[in-house]
């Protein structure tokens, strides 16, 4: 009697759902009521950055990936495709941060492209961007600054 509080769980210090922390805030939460989206979904606003600094695998599907060898020189990159499902509508940004011609291989070309565009070249100028896009196994380009296919 006479108590208005809601009724539920008061949690001030750490909350735990299923032995899983839950780390978002009330707003945050609050602002997803109303929203039906499947984990993955959801998961495509997850970015991640990589540092790429010499020749090798660009790891990331989602987010940035920033080529600044840190000896003079060219990098070559190579691009795995995407997982079809999994990866599909994922976006990587490949953004060149030195004056060198670096370059970027795709296994089967951009966009399934073949062997005449499976090479991205930048242009040897500061600021050359690639954005791309995943769907069904392939990296289809959805922008790009100064950078060539081959």
């Amino acid at each position: 009697m006479g108590n208005t509080h809601h009724r539920g769980v008061d949690a001030v210090d750490e909350f735990y759902i299923g032995g899983v922390q839950v780390t978002s805030t009330a707003a945050e939460l609050n602002a997803l009521d109303d929203i039906t989206a499947t984990v993955g979904e959801l998961n495509l606003n997850d970015q991640e950055y990589q540092l790429l600094v010499a020749d090798g695998p660009i790891t990331v599907k989602n987010g940035i990936c920033k080529i600044a060898k840190t000896a003079a020189g060219v990098v070559s990159a190579t691009l795995a495709n995407p997982t079809t499902g999994t990866d599909d509508y994922k976006r990587l940004t490949i953004i060149n941060f030195q004056a060198q011609a670096n370059n970027i291989t795709v296994t089967g070309g951009f966009g399934d492209g073949g062997a005449g565009e499976d090479v991205a070249t930048f242009s040897a100028t500061i600021g050359d961007t690639l954005a791309l896009i995943a769907h069904g196994g392939f990296w289809y380009i959805i922008g790009s600054h100064q950078c060539t296919l081959a």
